[in-house]
């Protein structure tokens, strides 16, 4: 049926506006749904990208074994000096640490006109979208922060002597790079 149209073989009474000088109106007619169609689908917005914008986010999971991983180590380490015996450590952090991931920015523009003349009515809409690069299948990562340790507190056997007590808090000083006002080392209680 359609085609019948397009080649003018249907009822001319009907459609007579469309068959002005010679069938050229059919032609107009398909150009402006064209057009029409194309208005539709053009993007009427601006995208810009910008690659170089960091994400900061905190990893609060991974942190718990991170300070169970230091304390560990600590313990480990500090067992092994001179006349310290059995060591436990206790950590104090102020903050769980971070890691920064690469993020790509979009500035998304769009506008648009309703009406025509001097009724017509603007609008304009601007979207801003944040997403994580990703490299591989995974997220870009740019820098990572270790936890901000606040203070340590040493319990060892040997924390009685002077010597040892000094040797512990410079170990735990150096190893966390802290001040060794930060270091407090306690002698054990005896019979523990």
């Amino acid at each position: 049926m359609l085609e019948e149209w397009i080649r003018g073989d249907g009822q001319q009474g009907n459609s007579s506006w469309i068959n002005l000088k010679g069938g050229k109106g059919r032609y107009l007619l398909i150009i402006v749904i064209c057009l029409g169609l194309l208005a539709l689908i053009w993007p009427t917005g601006k995208a810009e990208k910008n690659h170089d914008n960091l994400t900061p986010t905190n990893n609060f999971e991974s942190s718990n074994s991170l300070q169970a991983q230091m304390v560990a180590d600590l313990e480990s380490i500090l067992s092994q000096i001179d006349g310290a015996g059995k060591v436990e450590v206790s950590i104090s952090l102020a903050s769980q640490g971070s890691k920064t991931y690469a993020s790509n920015l979009r500035n998304e523009k769009r506008e648009s006109k309703e009406g025509a003349g001097s009724g017509s009515k603007q609008t304009r809409e601007e979207t801003v979208v944040r997403d994580l690069a990703v490299s591989s299948g995974n997220h870009l990562l740019v820098e990572e922060k270790s936890p901000e340790v606040t203070g340590v507190l040493v319990v060892a056997d040997g924390a009685g002597s002077y010597r040892v007590r000094e040797n512990l808090t410079q170990a735990v000083a150096t190893l966390l790079d802290i001040a060794p006002h930060k270091v407090t080392v306690m002698p054990r209680k005896a019979g523990i």
